[in-house]
């Protein structure tokens, strides 16, 4: 059996919610990791609480949000074609620890 870890709930919640997700609720055509990572505690609740039960033994929540949008940010990146979008590039914003973090930079190839 697998290992439950952010990654394979995300796989859970499959490409098609986050293709929705992305295309309906980012308006830019442009946007960075930490336009997802930020929302996704309060727009994916149930998901999120259950990636924060499963890396509890990895430290305090500040480690196991960057640990959570770390995954994330992978997921995208293994997963950009299946949600239409590609890397274009790194830039630097406020994660969901309010940190100053750099982070990477998609553009919507589906419209």
């Amino acid at each position: 059996m697998e290992k439950i870890t952010a990654y394979s709930i995300l796989k859970e919640l499959g490409n098609d919610a986050l293709y929705k997700y992305i295309y309906e609720n980012i308006a830019e055509l442009t946007f960075d990791s930490h336009r997802i990572t930020n929302y996704f505690p309060q727009d994916f609740q149930d998901c999120y609480e259950r990636m924060l039960i499963a890396h509890a033994d990895e430290g305090d929540i500040r480690n196991r949000n960057a640990i959570i949008a770390n995954r994330i940010g992978i997921y995208l990146g293994h997963n950009s074609r299946a949600l239409q979008i590609e890397k274009i590039g790194e830039v630097t914003s406020i994660n969901m620890n309010g940190e100053e973090t750099p982070t990477s930079l998609w553009r919507k190839t589906a419209m």
